[in-house]
């Protein structure tokens, strides 16, 4: 399987982050029907519409079966074979819901990573999510694309805000691009503070 490996990397500290990373979600399989025993097909990863991997897996009624190849700093492919053990906990209105058991640590988890050899855990590839390792900044960006998302609008900062989506009322409307344009403007005032570019005086920020 090609792509497994280095992993991406949080630019604040040397842990790996979970975005970006190959991964298995019990809970997508299950959307998808994929977990009922028999069942048998390929995973696939991509990143700008290239394929950075793909596996073989075979359901039974109490684990999952994952065939796919490995290859380590530039040496060969070698093929790999792992079980994936499955736990069931009882749903308060009927009916199981199953995890994974992680097959280094044996914790109960929804997601398996694929960052080296085998799916671990994050705990065990130790890795950490992206928004832990995120400045206040990077928040507000986020929470402004967030908007921009609910809002249909591009995600793209410098896009203004201009039309109301069918069915929303105006007032909220009006308040989602307050929102968005100030948590937009304050990220750019913090970062231009850090780097030395915006100053203050009694009569607020300049350059």
């Amino acid at each position: 399987m090609g792509g497994f490996g280095s992993g991406r990397r949080s630019r604040y500290n040397s842990k790996a982050i979970t975005e970006g990373q190959h991964s298995i979600d019990v809970r997508w399989l299950k959307k998808r029907g994929y977990l009922r025993p028999g069942i048998s097909g390929t995973l696939s990863w991509s990143w700008r519409g290239e394929q950075t991997g793909i596996i073989g897996f075979r359901m039974e009624q109490d684990r999952m079966g994952l065939n796919y190849k490995h290859k380590k700093n530039g040496g060969e492919w070698e093929p790999v074979e792992q079980t994936i053990t499955f736990y069931q906990t009882p749903c308060n209105y009927g009916g199981h819901r199953k995890w994974f058991i992680c097959p280094h640590c044996w914790l109960r988890v929804a997601i398996l990573y694929g960052v080296g050899k085998y799916f671990f855990c994050r705990h065990c590839h130790d890795l950490t999510y992206g928004s832990q390792q995120e400045d206040w900044p990077d928040r507000l960006m986020r929470k402004a694309r967030k908007i921009r998302e609910r809002l249909g609008v591009s995600r793209d900062l410098s896009v203004p805000i201009l039309f109301k989506p069918k069915n929303m009322h105006q007032d909220t409307f009006d308040r989602l691009r307050k929102e968005a344009d100030f948590a937009d403007h304050l990220a750019i005032v913090i970062m231009g503070k850090q780097l030395g570019l915006i100053r203050h005086d009694k009569n607020g920020p300049f350059l």
